[in-house]
């Protein structure tokens, strides 16, 4: 079965976005069910490596799975998240509006967002989870997947963290990324035994064009004044009806930290329910704080019925500080 040439175009613009005006995007990203449906997705891997799902995690690979199940049955040669993790890193705003995750310092091409921990606990299981896994395409190894723990040193560019969730994964494309163990290079076929416990950093960048992934397992010392990953804040915009022009149809949208804005033009869309893009994502990953603080701004003529929506989802995710605010 032939590619659908609105994915092509939709391919090509995100290697260009500039070349398209703000209305050509949103044409192309509504073409069809299958178009919108490929971009709801790669929103959905930005979101999955910003916030780290754990009690219902995003499973970006088998929400892939389902998506060409779905439009294309028959066996193919091509693979829509590997195409998709092919997008080339564009200007800033281009890539905002686009709404592609861009991780600082690493192409997107680079990087492969995995599932993270199926369980908001920590186990034992954890820290006894191989930290590498080779990731195959067909028999050749195109990938590295990295485990990581809670408790382990993020640096990413000039991004330094604290990880502060049960293991989550990144894998890294081996065409586009180097990948070392305490500054070798790994032999993706003769990956080291080792726990994702004994990873206590990891260093990502790029350098002369290419990524790189540097796993240290020798101790390090943590700075006093680095903060871990949790924004415990979070703004709701409520719109009642989808907002004219709108890039994907929702009347729900989001934004880290504590926003008084109306205009949801400066929010991130997200979704009442799906299994990808949801807006339960957020809130069970600001709840993981005991001093989380949601704003919920409601804008003027939403009706009864969203905001009781809201508060039974504000229940369900046991989000216990938040406040309503009327436009």
């Amino acid at each position: 079965m032939e590619t659908n040439p609105n994915i092509i175009r939709l391919m090509e613009m995100l290697e260009t976005p500039e070349a398209y005006s703000e209305q050509e995007i949103r044409d192309i990203i509504n073409s069809d069910e299958e178009t919108r449906e490929a971009y709801r997705l790669m929103v959905a891997s930005k979101q999955g490596y910003i916030h780290k799902q754990k009690e219902q995690p995003i499973d970006i690979q088998a929400a892939w799975k389902r998506f060409e199940d779905k439009h294309y049955p028959q066996k193919s040669s091509h693979s829509w998240m590997k195409i998709l993790c092919g997008a080339k890193r564009q200007s800033r705003a281009a890539a905002s509006f686009i709404g592609i995750l861009l991780i600082t310092g690493v192409a997107f091409a680079a990087v492969h967002i995995l599932s993270p921990s199926n369980t908001s606990k920590e186990t034992a299981n954890d820290s006894e989870q191989k930290m590498l896994t080779a990731l195959h395409d067909g028999d050749a190894i195109v990938a590295i997947a990295v485990n990581f723990c809670k408790g382990t040193w993020i640096q990413n560019g000039d991004d330094s963290y604290i990880e502060e969730h049960p293991t989550y994964s990144l894998g890294f494309r081996l065409k586009s990324t180097t990948v070392k163990l305490d500054g070798m290079e790994i032999d993706a076929h003769k990956l080291p035994n080792l726990p994702a416990s004994a990873l206590k950093k990891m260093e990502m960048g790029r350098k002369d064009g290419r990524g790189f992934a540097n796993l240290i397992t020798a101790p390090v010392k943590i700075p006093a004044n680095l903060k871990g990953n949790i924004n415990p804040e979070l703004t709701i915009l409520l719109t009642g009806v989808v907002p004219a022009n709108a890039i994907i149809h929702s009347s729900i949208y989001v934004k880290w930290g504590l926003h008084e804005n109306f205009d949801w033009k400066e929010y991130q869309y997200t979704s009442w329910s799906g299994q990808a893009e949801n807006i339960r994502n957020y809130l069970k990953e600001v709840s993981i704080s005991k001093k989380h603080h949601v704003r919920i701004n409601i804008c003027k003529g939403v009706s009864n019925k969203h905001i009781d929506r809201i508060k039974k989802i504000m229940e369900e995710c046991n989000v216990t500080n938040y406040e309503l605010i009327q436009q």
